[in-house]
């Protein structure tokens, strides 16, 4: 376990400033927490002082490792008191959500959902409706961060199965085929 002043001093400049922006202390914390994480995981796979590594934005803005094996492709994830970090040998997505209500869904899933994923979420229980957005929203955005395009795509046009065993049914051209990506997430 690292100290909080210990796992700031691996951050460089940006990331500092960046977390200090966070309004809440929690939010600050959630950052400091993942970006200490992903650089001790990288330090670790690359051989290098974790404070040492150096990143830059894609073009559409998915963090890469300057000056480390192109092969290492990693992610990150941070939601007030959780994250995620993950690293391989191939392109990799992570994206993790706090449980809860979601307010004006059928509004928000419009931009989001496709329209078979519309209809199972209305026919879902209403006491698992929020749950079941957000399993689509983060399956679907770990997506776009492995595929380093953001929200060049628009997440509609993702279309996935939430289910216990969630797969990727259909995707633009832009990303390949749909046979070629795997989704790991716990049952829910």
């Amino acid at each position: 376990m690292l100290s909080i002043d210990r796992a700031a001093k691996l951050l460089d400049a940006g990331e500092t400033d960046r977390m200090g922006r966070f309004l809440h202390i929690e939010d600050r914390l959630s950052y400091l927490a993942a970006h200490a994480a992903v650089r001790l995981m990288l330090g670790g796979l690359v051989d290098q002082p974790p404070e040492a590594l150096r990143f830059q934005p894609s073009e559409h803005g998915k963090l890469m490792l300057v000056a480390g094996p192109v092969e290492i492709d990693f992610s990150l994830s941070h939601a007030r008191g959780t994250v995620a970090v993950a690293a391989a040998r191939m392109p990799i997505g992570i994206d993790i959500e706090p449980l809860r209500e979601i307010a004006d869904m059928d509004s928000v899933a419009e931009i989001v959902l496709a329209a078979e994923e519309r209809e199972v979420l209305r026919n879902a229980p209403a006491a698992l409706r929020s749950r079941l957005f957000l399993r689509y929203w983060t399956l679907k955005e770990a997506v776009l961060k492995a595929a380093a395009l953001g929200f060049t795509i628009a997440p509609n046009t993702v279309t996935v199965d939430a289910g216990p065993s969630p797969a990727v049914l259909s995707v633009p051209a832009a990303l390949g085929s749909a046979e070629e990506w795997r989704l790991i997430a716990p049952a829910i």
